[in-house]
């Protein structure tokens, strides 16, 4: 509720102002040439990732990185339920989306192989409906699906969508309701047009007809048109989407005009975004809401995501605006930009764009004589008017359902003439004569007529050049009531449109001693003139700093009557009274690299800012000391009270506004070409690399997200690729590649990730945007838990839960391996006693060996056991003690066999034989 405050009040906020600017736009496309752009509808998860339905499969999107999960034909339509299951439609059947095990996402069909061109799918409650031309079929979790055949009284499906949980069917013989397995005449559609979309917000749906209009439907299902504004924009565009952003806000998809954001309880429009204002293209493929009040829309070149509460606004699309821009600065609710071809203000200018659309009058016929036979139909070149004549042209209207369009069965279509004759059916009775004998007036005849409205476009404004400025303007400077602007030309004092001269030779700058009615201004000649304002407001030069011929970047003022001056090496500190020099004062600088150097005056002390960092004039010391408590500035601006600069990790400001809300929302641009703030307000001009020109809110909040969480993308190495569960990898392949990701659709590249592995590191690596991709070289085998944390432009931070796995020894070093080792030398010992009675040679050498085996087996187990893995040169301090401490055992092993075998053989030396006696028989005579 709170953020459904702020971003009504911050609507609120944006509409006082005459010259509000744009919304602010992102746009994303896929790199891969592989993938394809078209696409057919959008969901996004409860964890914030993105799912297209394209040609080529489902794309996945996380704010950074593209994966396709590949399908054998192209995917129209996706839906997802309250637990987060996908389905998807496509020209190969439907199904779902289920992981495979090992985490990732792939295509289960669930239709029979006859099953071709679904088209639509959609989710209510526990149902799941799947479209196609001629079939509807309805699946409940694991019974039976069941199958609605489309017929001679319905026709080709169309269409399908759902309000207050009942759904109804687009057919070609009107729109149809599914009640107990059946479908059957509804009763919604009065004007009997199909439905192109629906939209719940709350207790309250918002449908749109194909006669291009908007409705609002309660739980009484009554339609209740809402009368928009731009009406006729709407209607010659035709309307193919729409859906709602919050309570007050909706937006309508277009075929051929872009999008229409319109306020709910007025139809007011707020804002047409279109190829004027920076949209790539106007033929709106698919549109959603996502969770932060953001509007996405599918279009040819990629996707686009609308942002109406960042309280950023773009002014740099609006008409008349040329070269690149340099500066820019409200004055007298007027904006003024300065690019490299002049001087550019931003005026109301009506712009009217016609649209072509057609109605219906009636014929006016001259009333029959008495007792005359009416004119026979077949005769007559007119029509009834159509009660649900439409305004839009045929053509458009056979694409009002997009790029879906050619999966269903297009109508039949005729051009009607001018003048029709109406069906002779009308006409069979014999109109009965009124009481004073005349022949009855015939039904009344209507013509279609070609009518063109003008209709104000997007842009009610535009720029406007200054005459007089034909070269490169890089500074804006207002100053007691005027505004100045200078550059390669010179410097100007501007009224209206309209630029008088001040000084006809190239500016490097101009700054405004404030109270001293004085303007500093330096040339490319390295000379720093003074111009002062006379009774009479007009500048004059004075001379005063004749002797100073040094490049000046920057004057900020000091305490009373003092300024400083920022030269090359050196600052001025000068105090001046009355237009005339009191004192001149040189101060080094450390600047070895040039920089521009830049100032404000804070806490009773000058403070400067160059590359090296900044510096605080300490005026006992009559120097300028570093501080080394502010953070090396990487890019840096400054104005008369503040100083923004970019370190590192983020943008940060140090002067009279630190507390400036929304001062982070600066981290979406990775490069700015200029920063400045309205005067007596938090509000700035910022002007990005890419050419964008928009003033940003810094006051007022935004209703954004506290952000997705963060997720594992994938555990990778050169032999498998998991997402999910407990992996184990070979110590011989244990180069793992860790893959995390914050979804994040606002600044993703600015989010920033640290990680810390238990098991092996103690500390948390620094933060950097770098590190969403971890990858370990190499591991010792052992258990490991990959610990990660994210933090977004907010200062907001995200925790990974923990990701646990296992690094596998060599399988010499596995359990199993050293329990197969001690069978082998228990029977090598078993064997050596049983052949020592009779191979006594053969009987030692296994002794000996087996000695050896089992001296080296639990060596190495005791050394696998206290490995250090942190040192070479301790692992093998470990392996020396361990073999110390084995040797006491191998001796007494080997002198216990040794005598057990030699036992074993002198006993065998004094055993005698036995003596088998064999008793002879007589022989038989």
């Amino acid at each position: 509720m709170r953020q459904l405050f702020l971003a009504v009040f911050l609507v609120g906020v944006f509409n006082l102002y005459g010259q509000t600017g744009n919304y602010f736009l992102s746009h994303f496309s896929p790199s891969e040439k592989r993938y394809d752009n078209v696409c057919f509808a959008m969901v996004q998860n409860e964890q914030g990732l993105l799912y297209f339905a394209t040609r080529s499969g489902v794309l996945e999107f996380d704010g950074r990185n593209w994966n396709l999960i590949p399908g054998k034909g192209a995917i129209y339509s996706l839906q997802i339920n309250e637990h987060g299951e996908m389905f998807w439609a496509g020209a190969e059947g439907y199904g779902k989306l289920e992981a495979n095990g090992n985490g990732f996402l792939q295509l289960k069909t669930w239709s029979k192989p006859d099953v071709k061109d679904v088209f639509q799918c959609l989710v209510v409650k526990d149902k799941v409906y799947f479209l196609a031309d001629d079939a509807l079929f309805m699946h409940k979790e694991a019974d039976k699906p069941v199958r609605l055949q489309a017929g001679e009284t319905t026709g080709a499906f169309t269409g399908l969508s759902e309000i207050f949980g009942m759904i109804y069917v687009n057919t070609e013989q009107g729109v149809r309701k599914v009640e107990k397995n059946q479908l059957v005449p509804a009763s919604l559609n009065q004007a009997d047009d199909d439905i192109i979309f629906t939209s719940a917000y709350q207790n309250m749906y918002m449908v749109g007809l194909a006669n291009n209009k908007i409705y609002l439907c309660g739980e009484n299902l009554r339609l209740r048109e809402m009368v928009l504004e731009d009406q006729p924009y709407v209607s010659a565009n035709v309307m193919v989407s729409g859906t709602w952003v919050n309570r007050d806000l909706f937006v309508l998809g277009t075929l051929r005009g872009g999008l229409v954001f319109v306020h709910a309880a007025t139809g007011k429009t707020q804002e047409i975004i279109n190829y004027n204002t920076g949209l790539p293209d106007n033929e709106v493929f698919a549109l959603m809401n996502d969770k932060s009040q953001s509007i996405w829309l599918a279009h040819e070149y990629g996707f686009t995501r609308v942002s109406p509460y960042l309280p950023f606004r773009s002014f740099s699309h609006y008409a008349g605006l040329e070269g690149n821009l340099l500066c820019a600065r409200a004055f007298q609710d007027k904006v003024y930009v300065g690019t490299s071809l002049g001087l550019y203000v931003l005026e109301k200018e009506e712009l009217y764009e016609e649209i072509v659309h057609y109605d219906y009058a009636e014929v006016k016929t001259a009333k029959p004589a008495k007792k005359t036979e009416p004119l026979l139909p077949s005769t007559a070149k007119t029509q009834s008017k159509p009660e649900d004549a439409k305004p839009a042209p045929a053509e458009a209207q056979s694409k009002r359902r997009g790029i879906l369009w050619f999966l269903k069965r297009k109508r039949a279509e005729s051009t009607p003439a001018e003048t029709t004759t109406p069906p002779s059916d009308e006409f069979d009775k014999k109109p009965e004569p009124t009481k004073d004998g005349s022949n009855p007036t015939l039904k009344p005849a209507y013509q279609r007529i070609k009518k063109v409205e003008r209709v104000l476009r997007s842009a009610y404004y535009a720029y406007k050049k200054v005459s007089g400025i034909d070269a490169k303007i890089t500074r804006l400077v207002e100053t007691d009531g005027q505004l100045i602007a200078a550059g390669l030309g010179g410097a100007y004092a501007i009224r209206g449109l309209q630029a008088q001269a001040l000084v006809e030779e190239p500016v490097r700058s101009v700054f405004h001693a404030a109270g001293e009615k004085i303007l500093f201004i330096s040339t490319y000649k390295d000379q720093l003139l003074t111009l002062a304002l006379t009774d009479q407001g007009t500048w004059e030069e004075n001379y005063m700093l004749d002797e100073l011929d040094e490049p000046i970047s920057f004057v900020f003022k000091g305490k009373e009557h003092e300024f400083w001056l920022c030269g090359v090496d050196k600052i001025y500190r000068l105090e001046i009274a009355d237009q005339t020099v009191l004192s001149l004062e040189s101060i080094a600088v450390s600047n070895p690299n040039f920089d521009a150097l830049a100032g404000l005056y804070h806490g009773n002390s000058a403070v400067v800012i160059n590359a090296q960092g900044f510096f605080r004039y300490d005026r006992a010391q009559k120097a300028f000391v570093h501080i080394d408590t502010l953070a090396k500035p990487i890019q840096y601006f400054a104005s008369e009270s503040d100083i923004w600069f970019r370190d590192t990790h983020r943008w940060n400001l140090f002067g009279q506004h630190p507390g400036q809300s929304n001062l982070r929302l600066l981290n979406l641009f990775n490069d700015l070409r200029f920063i400045s703030a309205d005067p007596n307000s938090e509000n700035l001009w910022v002007i990005t690399g890419n050419n964008e020109l928009y003033k940003f809110f810094g006051e007022k909040f935004t209703p954004y997200e506290a952000g997705y969480p963060l997720l594992l993308k994938t555990i990778r190495n050169e032999a498998q690729q998991v997402r999910s569960g407990s992996p184990q990898f070979d110590q011989q392949k244990s180069s793992i590649t860790f893959e995390i990701v914050q979804p994040d659709y606002l600044a993703s590249k600015a989010i920033e990730y640290r990680y810390k592995l238990s098991g092996l590191d103690k500390e948390w690596s620094e933060w950097s945007d770098s590190y969403n991709i971890v990858n370990f070289p190499y591991l010792p085998s052992g258990e490991y838990g990959l610990q990660a944390q994210a933090k977004d432009i907010f200062g907001n931070v995200k925790d990974l839960p923990p990701v646990s796995f296992e690094v596998l020894p060599p399988y010499w070093k596995r359990p199993w391996f050293y329990a197969l080792e001690f069978a082998l030398f228990a029977s090598l010992v078993l064997l050596s006693f049983r052949l020592s009675s009779r191979y006594m040679f053969i009987s030692r050498i296994l002794s000996l060996l087996t000695i050896i085996l089992l001296i080296q087996f639990i060596q190495t187990a005791i050394s696998e056991t206290f490995e250090t893995r942190t040192s070479p040169v301790k692992d093998f301090l470990v392996q020396v003690l361990v073999a110390f401490l084995i040797l006491p055992v191998e001796g007494y092993l080997r002198k216990h066999m040794l005598r057990s075998l030699a036992r074993n053989t002198a006993l065998h030396r004094f055993v005698k034989p036995k003596t088998i006696k064999v008793e002879e028989k007589p022989e038989k005579n």
